[in-house]
C-alpha cells in the first residue's frame, strides 16, 4: 500500500472514530403542552386586543395541539391583566395579549402604584400595530394639522375626550399638542363609547382614536380628522396625511398588541410560541382579517428585538408624561 494511500485510510479511521466518540448534539425539542392554555386580555370582548386574541388561538390551538382559551380579565387599562400574568407559572400555560398601556406606559406614569415591572415578563413577540386618527366634530373650522393648531391657541375653552387618563391614546394626544406648542383640556371618560358620543354631539373638539373606529366615522361623514399618527398613512383614510407630513416630523405612535408570558419561560417554550406565531401572522386568511380590522401584522421581531422595541416604546411615553405633567390618578 502506498504511503498517501495508508495516510487516506487512517485519516479515514480517525474521523470515524473521532464522530463516534463526539457527544451527539440534537437540534432543541419543540415544547408539547398537555394541557388547555390560558390567553388572557386585558381588555372587554370586542376591541382590538380581543379580536387579535380570538384571530391567533384558533390557529394556534391547532399548531400545539391544545385548546387556547381566551380569558378576558379587563380593568384598568390592562393592568389588571398584567399583574396576574405576572405572578402566574412560567411554563407556558398561561400567556397573554398585552398592549401599551400596560406593558409599556404604567411603567413610566405610575412606578411605585404598579405591582409588575418590565422584567416581570418574557416578551414573546410583536404580533400587529394599528394607525391611531386625530379626530374632530364637525363644527371645528379645522381640515389640516395647522388649523387645527389655530383653532386650539384661540379656543381656550375647546377640549378632547379620554377614555382613561394614561392610556396611549392619551398620551398621543398630548404628545402631537406639545409638539404643536398648544395646550388642550383633557376630558375623562369611563370607557371609549362615551367619547365618541361627546364627540359627535358636538360637546369636546377632538379625540385620538383607533383606525378601526375612526375610519367608519369619516367615511359615513360624522366626524373629521386632520391627520393619522403614524409614519406610513393608514389603507383605510389613503388620502389623509400623517402628522409626519405636516410638520411633526418623526412622529410615529401607533397602537400595538404582542405576546407575553411571565418572565423565567423556558427556551423551548418561548421557540415554539415564537415560531408558530410567524407561520399564523404569515397565513394569507390572518392577514386579510387582520387588515379588515385596520391591523398591521407584524413579521419576524424576535424576542430580543421585542424587549428593545418595548424599551424604545418606554422612553417615548416617559417623554410624554414628563412634558405633559401628566400625573396618576
Amino acid at each position: 500500500m502506498s504511503v498517501r494511500r495508508l495516510i487516506l485510510c487512517s485519516a479515514s479511521t480517525l474521523v470515524v472514530a473521532t464522530a463516534l466518540t463526539l457527544p451527539i448534539v440534537h437540534a432543541q425539542p419543540a415544547w408539547k403542552p398537555d394541557k388547555p392554555i390560558k390567553m388572557l386580555v386585558g381588555f372587554a370582548p370586542g376591541g382590538s386586543a380581543d379580536t387579535l386574541a380570538r384571530l391567533v388561538a384558533e390557529p394556534l390551538s391547532q399548531k400545539l395541539g391544545q385548546p387556547i382559551i381566551v380569558e378576558n380579565v379587563a380593568g384598568a387599562g390592562g393592568n389588571i391583566m398584567a399583574a396576574r400574568l405576572a405572578n402566574a407559572p412560567a411554563d407556558g400555560y398561561t400567556i397573554g395579549i398585552g398592549a401599551a398601556g400596560a406593558m409599556a406606559i404604567t411603567f413610566e406614569l405610575n412606578p411605585k402604584g404598579t405591582s409588575y415591572k418590565p422584567e416581570s415578563f418574557t416578551p414573546v413577540t410583536l404580533l400587529a400595530t394599528q394607525p391611531n386618527v386625530v379626530l374632530i366634530n364637525n363644527a371645528v373650522p379645522a381640515n389640516t394639522l395647522a388649523e387645527l393648531k389655530a383653532y386650539i391657541a384661540k379656543t381656550p375653552s375647546a377640549s378632547y375626550g379620554i377614555a382613561g387618563v394614561g392610556i396611549s391614546n392619551h398620551l398621543i394626544a398630548e404628545a402631537m399638542l406639545h409638539r404643536l406648542g398648544v395646550k388642550m383640556e383633557a376630558a375623562p371618560y369611563k370607557g371609549a363609547a362615551p367619547v365618541i358620543t361627546d364627540l359627535l354631539g358636538g360637546h369636546i373638539a377632538m379625540t385620538v382614536d383607533n383606525i378601526t373606529t375612526a375610519a367608519q366615522l369619516v367615511k359615513e361623514g360624522k366626524a373629521k380628522t386632520v391627520g393619522v399618527t403614524t409614519a406610513k398613512r393608514a389603507p383605510q383614510l389613503p388620502d389623509v396625511p400623517t402628522l409626519q407630513e405636516q410638520g411633526l416630523t418623526g412622529f410615529d405612535m401607533p397602537t400595538w398588541q404582542g405576546l407575553f408570558a411571565p418572565a423565567g419561560l423556558p427556551p423551548q417554550v418561548l421557540s415554539t410560541y415564537y415560531d408558530a406565531l410567524q407561520e399564523i401572522v404569515q397565513q394569507a386568511s390572518v392577514r386579510e382579517k387582520m387588515a379588515r380590522l385596520g391591523s398591521q401584522p407584524i413579521v419576524g421581531m424576535k424576542p430580543a428585538q421585542f424587549s428593545t422595541y418595548l424599551e424604545n416604546d418606554r422612553k417615548q411615553w416617559a417623554a410624554t408624561i414628563k412634558a405633559a405633567n401628566i400625573k396618576p390618578q
